[in-house]
């Protein structure tokens, strides 16, 4: 079982949001995926909740309480003794035993951030706290920013710069695009899933097409994992 993990000291930089998509692209390849929630405020165990009220959840996939280190060991226990073929880790804000706990014992780590020089800032600070930690315990993980939000056209003058900034450190090859299909995932449930229902409804035909492009997002983003997984 492989284990990926998004972190951020920051709430809002989308890390639960990369999650869930990276979640509903690898249900798509047949994988079946852990959801290990260590984020006290459970978005994650919301979202199955909202996903099955619209027939919208993946029953290849499962939502485990993990916020702290008695109920994570016994997450990644059962999820491994159940041959799951990834575990997804949701951190919780801020340093802790169970956050260091949690990347010590990850695959691959992803840093999720938006273009703004708050955001940036709170993504290198993780960033900087996670290589300390790997360099403390003579571990090497693969770690990448993932860019959250990016607008298609011109990017202003502050996000160029931001942008820029990030060249600097290793980045996933493609962002994940403002759609409001990654915003609207948490009440719809799994994307693969939303979007099946809606090529069912002629109705939906427009926003299928949305939906379909933000399913290629995340479909290149599972095989930049897959690759650095198998590096």
């Amino acid at each position: 079982m492989k284990l990926v993990t998004c972190c951020s000291f920051k709430g809002g930089a989308g890390k639960t949001t990369a999650l869930m998509g990276l979640c509903s692209a690898l249900a798509t390849e047949g994988k079946t995926v852990a959801l290990f929630e260590a984020d006290e405020n459970r978005p994650l165990t919301r979202w199955k909740e909202n996903a099955v009220k619209r027939n919208t959840w993946d029953p290849h996939c499962e939502v485990f309480t993990a916020d702290d280190l008695p109920l994570l060991e016994r997450a990644y226990e059962v999820a491994e003794g159940r041959g799951f073929d990834y575990a997804l880790a949701d951190t919780h804000g801020g340093s802790s035993e169970l956050n260091n706990t949690i990347i010590a014992s990850s695959n691959f780590l992803l840093v999720p951030t938006m273009l703004t020089p708050l955001d940036v800032d709170e993504a290198l600070a993780t960033y900087r706290y996670i290589i300390e930690l790997l360099l403390s315990e003579s571990l090497a993980i693969p770690t990448a920013i993932l860019r959250q939000r990016v607008p298609f056209g011109k990017l202003t003058a502050s996000q160029r710069s931001v942008s820029d900034m990030l060249t600097a450190l290793p980045l996933t090859e493609q962002p994940m695009f403002e759609r409001d299909a990654f915003a609207a995932m948490k009440v719809r449930g799994m994307l693969h899933l939303s979007i099946r229902n809606a090529s069912n409804d002629p109705a939906m035909r427009l926003m299928l097409r949305n939906l379909d492009a933000a399913m290629e997002d995340l479909k290149n983003l599972s095989k930049f994992v897959h690759q650095i997984l198998e590096d």
